[in-house]
């Protein structure tokens, strides 16, 4: 297990039963389907899959259930922060515990303007109560949602005390600016930065990233894999491939991520639940989704078949 994902993740959609249950099977599924379609590993329980939206003990009972599939734990990543320390030290336990050794963890969000110290405090912590050398942590920065931001400072304290548990960040901020000084700045210290879209894909690989963890991934997946296999081969192609991308990820990101992402999948699938989301999301409701459509038409977007 010390192989570190690159490349294209997915930031997984949680899939819910009509009574808003988990539906492990079709998240499960889901999750087989992108690694077959592009990416090269997945991300669950991330803003997308509506982590926050689930409880702890919903959680630890889906790493089980996951835990006991054939699904290559060395492709997969758990969205393991929590405000709560104790919880989050029992999520990233739950995740070594069934194979998986990447957690990606936001930070204690609920409480505004920590200082370093006080966030540096929190990581320690769960690292030490944690405390297996398998844990590849990597941050979650996501000011407009979190309004916690990880500083440069804070990584290379981290980086500095905590050498290889702290294995990189997902950017969703989406400053490449930001992105890409931390790939110039600690790259080196094996420190790996994903785009927050994939919108950035190529010019973070560029830059000395690793790839993305993007939600839209969950539909254009296949692309993202091109334009990384594009990039992996020094082909010309790369360039082309990541315009057709772009102006796809530029597309959907008018919509609320997981109720157009969720509608899209309903609508190629068959399957109706699929546009169940958690409060405070709604479903997208019906003018909406054709509008989606009809800007994905003209974007030449082709989702890969689906099994109903």
């Amino acid at each position: 297990m010390s192989d570190r994902i690159t490349g294209v993740m997915a930031a997984g959609l949680t899939a819910f039963n009509d009574d808003l249950s988990i539906d492990v099977a079709g998240t499960l599924a889901h999750s087989r389907w992108l690694l077959a379609n592009g990416c090269d590993g997945v991300l669950l329980f991330g803003t997308t899959g509506e982590g926050n939206s689930l409880s702890l003990r919903e959680r630890l009972d889906f790493l089980d259930a996951l835990g006991a599939t054939d699904l290559p734990m060395d492709r997969m990543m758990i969205g393991t922060g929590c405000c709560a320390l104790p919880d989050t030290v029992e999520l990233t336990k739950k995740t070594l515990a069934i194979g998986i050794d990447s957690a990606l963890m936001l930070p204690p969000f609920y409480y505004k303007n920590p200082s370093d110290d006080g966030l540096y405090a929190y990581f320690a912590r769960v690292v030490e109560a944690v405390g297996d050398s398998r844990l590849k942590t990597y941050l979650y920065h996501f000011p407009q949602m979190s309004a916690v931001p990880f500083s440069h400072d804070l990584i290379a304290r981290f980086l500095k005390d905590f050498p290889g548990a702290f294995c990189g960040i997902k950017d969703s901020s989406g400053d490449f600016e930001n992105m890409k000084t931390m790939a110039k700045t600690f790259g080196s210290d094996g420190f790996d930065v994903f785009a927050g879209t994939e919108r950035y894909l190529l010019d973070t690989l560029k830059a000395g990233g690793v790839g993305t963890i993007t939600a839209t991934g969950n539909v254009t997946s296949a692309m993202c894999g091109a334009v990384y296999a594009a990039w992996k081969a020094g082909s010309p192609d790369a360039e082309g491939l990541q315009e057709q991308l772009t102006a796809q990820r530029l597309a959907l990101q008018n919509y609320p991520a997981a109720a157009a992402l969720k509608q899209l999948l309903a609508r190629e699938s068959g399957k109706a639940s699929w546009r169940n989301v958690r409060a405070p999301f709604l479903p997208l409701p019906a003018d909406k989704a054709t509008q989606l459509a009809a800007d994905l038409t003209k974007v030449n977007f082709q989702l890969p078949a689906l099994a109903a």
